[in-house]
């Protein structure tokens, strides 16, 4: 009852920790409504069965090529597919995927990183799709082509194959994309097995052990390897701005509570004069956070459900996120948004109720000073948060690709948070120094703010109550941290990825195939020249300790390296499969066969070797679907003319595409968390200068008292105001020291040369800019009305 009369008395103090959870919401909201969205959607192609059974999963995989399933072999898969076709009504069909690419006119078309084009005539029907012209092919060199290629039975379309570019004769035109060849053929490009569509009820008694049966929108599961790469970029992109707006409105919303509370001392000793224990003005304060939460997360869920579908169009546009019809707004992520809401504001409260927990009789009726000095449990978790994340930094020195900078974000939140904790201690330091200034002003001056005195009035201000100065800072903390540690990770991201791989292909040139997914083998036979290398990537499900592991396998011709039946490994990767030179390690190949190959050599690590690098005609063998993604030749070898449909890019030229879509995502991430740091901590700022300007109406009236122009004691309130800022600016850029220098260590190690944090300055000045000026501001129009009333 006493929380609920208060936020109805008091709704201008606490309007601030509303907008602040609305915010959050609003964002969270926005992110689970895009993740929503995001969702692999079942591929139109097999829209029309009722089932889709998958091999096994692998217990770890190491590689972005893979689907986590464990291929089955032609065989295998053909008489699971008997068996579940044995039930009337039902249809079972091996579904295989390869790479093929229509070139009409000699032009690749279709998306050029689809290396699942290619159909057994077969999976036709398990998407519901008819042959509207033509029949279907019955030899092969003869195919069923999508409508949308224009052509009609009887053409000749050329297709790009992984072993060669070869015209194929159109004996049917489909009202779906792909090209769909012989079964026959299909089983010769694609032999393993990794999905069995079905059609019509699924037997359980004939599924085999340890494959799952996919239903309903769990089918989406498979999905072409390109658009899994696509939304694992967007989840990173997702999980980063969540993360950011959590930790933002757990630090915001608890300076904005504590500010408050700070202001309410009279109020509090009162209740303690009439009987009520700490515990119950504890309960009190958590009462207040919990129906501001709850007004919060009303007006957030409308946000979220605004802001939903533009998130999605934002990561549309950057690549992250594969176009929808809409994204629909549903309850459960804006109920999972609004609970997060609440959750948060109860813990911005913690702090604040137990400030208001200390409050004493004594205090309705006696002025005992600012109540802002930090508690020792503030300061000893403050300690130990700061210690969790110098831990989270050391983890992040060591740790791999997408792991360190996931590391490096977790390291910067815990440590933002440190900061805000220990910001009330940070700024109480220079004490002892801010009278030394300030008296010897006032001895030369001769008004109540003349000379000297307004930076000692300042100083004292800071000092005397530095938990309302942290309530000022931590927004500033909040945004200058996130924003600069996010900036100097692209920036120094960007420096040294191109960079290292302009420095290993120097002297090289980089040859791809224009418009498609790979180069296939009579191209790459054609650019074999001394000195070359061509490389033929696969997957290979080894046997780790954790179980079977999927790992990235370069297929080389170099048979000084590795001749045909074994392997050679990077000495990380011996070491994570808990094998040495000598062992014989099971393989299981993509046509599904588990050959063993010994391993030969362990060798340090070597970006242009890999970790698992086998024989180029043992990779042939098992994969026909396997395409050579780019071949690098010495610059004076390229041949003249090269080979048709290729381009040739010289060292830096490829180091700077190759990295384009990194850099793209990396600059989108930047731009959306760093506009959504400093409009977010902006606001803040805002209404926490405004709180803690409501909450030292006494000293303003002091200051009057004193003879004090209202020019005068608005100057003295924006001065203090911009100091508390500028502490929460320089802690904010001290928090990402420690991840950026772990992200730098790491990339070191990985690139094999030194790298350098490289912070822009734009981005520093835009953030702290932002903050100075709101906190001045507002901290200015706040102290003049306040002067009127």
């Amino acid at each position: 009852m006493i929380a609920a009369a208060n936020l109805r008395t008091r709704w201008r103090e606490l309007l601030a920790t509303v907008l602040v959870v609305a915010v959050g919401v609003g964002l969270l909201g926005a992110v689970l409504l895009a993740a929503g969205a995001a969702r692999p959607p079942v591929q139109e192609r097999l829209s029309a069965t009722s089932a889709l059974v998958v091999p096994p999963r692998v217990a770890e995989f190491r590689t972005p090529r893979s689907d986590g399933r464990v291929p089955w072999p032609s065989a295998g898969a053909a008489a699971v597919a008997d068996r579940l076709g044995a039930t009337p009504g039902t249809t079972a069909v091996p579904d295989r995927s390869f790479p093929a690419v229509p070139m009409p006119g000699g032009i690749p078309a279709g998306d050029p990183e689809d290396r699942e084009g290619g159909h057994g005539i077969a999976s036709l029907a398990l998407g519901g799709y008819r042959i509207v012209a033509g029949g279907s092919p019955s030899v092969p060199g003869e195919a069923v082509v999508g409508a949308d290629l224009g052509l009609r039975p009887g053409a000749e379309l050329p297709v790009l194959f992984a072993d060669a570019v070869r015209p194929v004769r159109v004996t049917g035109v489909t009202d779906g994309p792909g090209v769909y060849l012989t079964d026959a053929e299909a089983a010769r490009f694609a032999p393993g097995v990794r999905t069995i569509g079905v059609l019509g009820p699924v037997p359980a008694s004939q599924v085999p052990p340890g494959a799952a049966v996919l239903t309903g929108d769990d089918r989406g599961a498979v999905e072409p390897v390109q658009d899994s790469r696509v939304r694992y970029r967007g989840d990173q992109l997702l999980a980063a701005l969540g993360l950011l707006t959590g930790v933002t409105t757990v630090v915001v919303g608890s300076a904005a509570l504590s500010t408050a509370v700070a202001g309410r001392r009279r109020e509090l000793g009162l209740l303690r004069a009439v009987g009520a224990t700490p515990g119950q003005v504890r309960r009190v304060v958590l009462g207040e956070a919990t129906l501001v939460g709850a007004a919060g997360a009303a007006l957030g869920t409308a946000l979220a459900a605004a802001l939903g579908p533009a998130l999605y169009r934002a990561l549309v546009a950057v690549d992250a996120a594969r176009p929808v019809g809409s994204v629909p707004v549903t309850p459960g992520p804006l109920l999972v948004a609004a609970t997060a809401g609440i959750v948060l504001a109860l813990g911005g409260g913690l702090a604040a109720s137990r400030t208001a927990a200390r409050a004493v009789p004594l205090d309705a009726v006696t002025d005992r000073g600012p109540a802002g000095r930090a508690g020792r449990p503030r300061l000893v978790t403050g300690l130990v948060v700061a210690v969790g994340g110098g831990v989270l930094a050391v983890l992040t020195a060591g740790a791999e690709g997408d792991g360190r900078i996931g590391l490096a974000l977790a390291a910067g939140a815990v440590l933002v948070v440190a900061a805000a904790l220990l910001a009330p201690a940070v700024i109480a330091l220079p004490g002892g120094l801010a009278a030394v200034p300030s008296r010897r002003a006032r001895a030369r001056g001769s008004g109540p703010l003349s000379g000297g005195a307004v930076p000692g009035l300042v100083r004292t201000g800071l000092t005397a109550a530095p938990a309302r100065s942290a309530a000022v800072a931590a927004p500033a903390v909040v945004a200058v941290g996130f924003a600069v540690l996010i900036g100097g990770l692209v920036d120094t991201m960007a420096a040294a990825y191109p960079a290292q791989r302009t420095a290993v292909l120097a002297g090289s040139v980089a040859v791809e195939q224009a418009g498609a997914p790979g180069i296939p083998d009579t191209t790459a036979r054609a650019l074999s020249v001394p000195g070359a290398r061509v490389p033929l990537p696969t997957v290979l499900v080894l046997r780790g300790p954790a179980g079977p592991t999927a790992v990235d396998a370069v297929g080389t011709a170099d048979t000084a390296l590795v001749r045909p039946g074994e392997v050679v490994l990077s000495e990380p990767a011996a070491a994570g499969l808990g094998v040495v030179a000598g062992d014989v390690l099971p393989v299981r190949f993509a046509d599904g066969s588990d050959p063993a190959l010994r391993v030969s050599r362990v060798l340090p690590p070597d970006e242009r070797r890999g970790d698992v690098a086998v024989a180029r005609d043992d990779v042939r063998a098992h994969d026909p679907a396997a395409l050579t993604d780019t071949a690098f030749l010495p610059s004076d070898a390229v041949p003249d003319p090269p080979p048709a449909g290729v381009t040739v890019r010289d060292a830096r030229s490829y180091a700077l595409a190759d990295y384009a879509v990194d850099a793209q995502l990396t600059d989108a991430l930047a731009a959306l968390l760093v506009a959504v740091s400093s409009g977010y901590g902006g606001l803040a700022v805002v209404n926490g200068i405004a709180a803690a300007t409501r909450s030292r109406r006494p000293d303003l009236a002091v200051l009057a008292a004193a003879g004090a122009t209202p020019g005068q004691r608005i100057a003295v309130a924006a001065a203090e105001a911009g100091a508390a800022t500028l502490v929460g600016v320089v802690l904010g850029v001290a928090v990402t020291v420690a991840p950026l220098l772990a992200v730098a260590s790491g990339l070191s190690v990985a690139t094999g040369a030194p790298v350098a944090v490289v912070i822009g300055p734009g981005t520093v000045a835009l953030a702290a800019g932002a903050c100075l000026a709101a906190a001045a501001g507002t901290s200015a129009v706040v102290t003049a009305r306040a002067g009127r009333s």
